[in-house]
Parts: C-alpha cells; sequence; structure tokens
C-alpha cells in the first residue's frame, strides 16, 4: 500500500542558549563558523562548527546584523552607527551613522546586494507603524532612503539572476519584490506573497540554489519555504519553539540552514513551556544555498 505521509522536517538544536533576541545569522566559509547576534542582549557571536564553542566577538548597544567584508573584517550594524570589526586585531571602528531624528529608532536587518553595496533598513525599537526606512550605503559611505514608512524593515535577498530583489516588511505581513539592475536600483514594487496570520510574522529571509525563499516565521515555529514566482509554499520546517527570526544556508555543503530564535515577546509561561527559546537550531536540506554577498570597501 502506498504510503502518502508528507514528511515533515524538524529543526534539531545545534546551541542552546538563551539569547533574547537572536537574528542576522552570517555563515563564513573561510573560519566554518556561524555568526549571529542577540539584538537586546548587545552581543554578537561566532559559533564554530567544529567546536561549538561560542565566543563573544562584540559587545554594542543593539548590534542587529553582520555584513562580510574580508576574510575577517565585517560590518555590524548597531543603533545608528555601523561599525567596520577586524577580528585578528579585535578592534573596530566607525564605519558610517547615520542620525535619525527619532531617538527611538535603531537598525534592524541588512545585507550586502550581488553588487556590493550594504542594504539596511530601519524601526521603532517598540515598533511603532511607518516609523521605518531602508537604505543603501555604497563602498564611498554615501547613504540613500530608498523606501520609507516601514514598520519593521527586515529580511532580504536577491534572485538567483540579480535581477529581483526581495524585501519584507514584518508588521505588514508581506514579501514584496522589485526590479533591480546593476546599480542598484529598486524599481516596479510588487507585493508576491501575503503571509496568512495564522502561520506567524514573517522575519529573516534566505534563498537556495531553486531560487525559493526560505523565511522565519515569528510566532509560528517554523521556517516556511515559498516559491517567488507562484506565491505557493513548498516546504515547511518546524521549530520547537515560537518566535524564529532568521536562517541562513551554511555547513561544508551550504547545506545546512542555521536558524535563529528569541526569547523576546514570550510570557514567563512560554518561556517554562518552550525552554530552548534564544538558541540557534539547524537541519539538514536537499537543497543549498550561497556564501552571503560580500560589501566593498
Amino acid at each position: 500500500m502506498k504510503n502518502d505521509k508528507k514528511i515533515i522536517k524538524k529543526a534539531l538544536l545545534w546551541y542552546n542558549i538563551k539569547a533574547n533576541l537572536g537574528e542576522g545569522p552570517l555563515w563564513v566559509t573561510h573560519s566554518k563558523e556561524l555568526l549571529w547576534v542577540d539584538i537586546k542582549g548587545g552581543l554578537v557571536y561566532a559559533i564554530n562548527a567544529i567546536t561549538r564553542v561560542n565566543n563573544v566577538i562584540y559587545k554594542g548597544n543593539k548590534p542587529s546584523c553582520i555584513v562580510q567584508v574580508s576574510n575577517h573584517e565585517f560590518l555590524i550594524a548597531d543603533g545608528h552607527k555601523i561599525a567596520l570589526l577586524n577580528l585578528i586585531t579585535k578592534n573596530y571602528n566607525e564605519f558610517a551613522s547615520l542620525k535619525f531624528n527619532n531617538l527611538n529608532i535603531r537598525f534592524n536587518d541588512g545585507k550586502a546586494d550581488p553588487n556590493s553595496n550594504l542594504w539596511i533598513g530601519t524601526m521603532d525599537k517598540n515598533a511603532l507603524h511607518n516609523q521605518g526606512s531602508l537604505y543603501l550605503i555604497n563602498h564611498k559611505k554615501k547613504i540613500s532612503e530608498k523606501l520609507n514608512n516601514i514598520t519593521i524593515s527586515n529580511g532580504m535577498t536577491w534572485s538567483l539572476d540579480a535581477k529581483t530583489m526581495y524585501y519584507i516588511d514584518t508588521f505588514e505581513a508581506k514579501v514584496y519584490a522589485f526590479d533591480f539592475n546593476e546599480k542598484s536600483e529598486i524599481l516596479n514594487q510588487r507585493v508576491i506573497i501575503d503571509v496568512p496570520k495564522e502561520l506567524g510574522m514573517p522575519d529573516g529571509m534566505t534563498i537556495d540554489n531553486n531560487g525559493n525563499l526560505w523565511i522565519a516565521m515569528w510566532g509560528g515555529f517554523s521556517v516556511i519555504c515559498w516559491n517567488p514566482s507562484s506565491g505557493k509554499i513548498i516546504d515547511k520546517i518546524e521549530v520547537e519553539v515560537p518566535n524564529v527570526t532568521c536562517c541562513v544556508f551554511g555547513g561544508e555543503n551550504m547545506d545546512t540552514l542555521f536558524i535563529t530564535t528569541a526569547r523576546d515577546g514570550l510570557s514567563s509561561a512560554e518561556l517554562e513551556k518552550y525552554p530552548t527559546s534564544g538558541s540557534v537550531f539547524y537541519t539538514k536540506m536537499n537543497v543549498s544555498g550561497f556564501n552571503s554577498n560580500y560589501f566593498k570597501i
């Protein structure tokens, strides 16, 4: 008799830690490390994939994302500043900063694009509506606002042919697509995925080698894979904690999906029920991903 039961992927615990707001995972092939942040803890970590040792590499205010510059240099967005960290010297300097009119505004998610520019969004610390923006920063440190009236600027990635940029405003529960070109211009904004509320809120995002989007679901106990062309769900990874924040492909063959989570927003009862909230999870995949784009200085 044919067994039609669907195989359910479940993420496994990779590193047990009580991060308040784990986010921004970045796989570093050179050192075989997963770099990630605890935004509200003010820390940036590096977990060695072989030893599973988790070292603090940066202490700050509200570090929210990490972008690679070279084998040993990384940009770290922190509050309203962007620091350039050298892991050999352990020193960091301010690379760029923005003066926000509202002191509650901070940087959130950010990534380098295929043209080696930095895209980074902002949000109000209390998630007030329409207070955030999306900025483009080039190697000359020129900062340009590209979108505004954003509530929680979050996940972003680019299509395999670099002709489309995908972008999430978590509060709107929408995934947008833009035409994208070699000048890093975004045009023709459209909604490609309207996430049903019962699935949670879309947070961080990455793309696989088939061009499908893997999106972490805040409040949704999962990472869900969507086909960006059809807007249909094609796969799902269950995570044992509610607030799933971001994901990235890494590992020896780039076929391990690392998943960050958060304790933030959970009640005492929920934290007791889901004690591994804030930890880093993983799952082996039948697809692979890519190294993240570098920022060019």
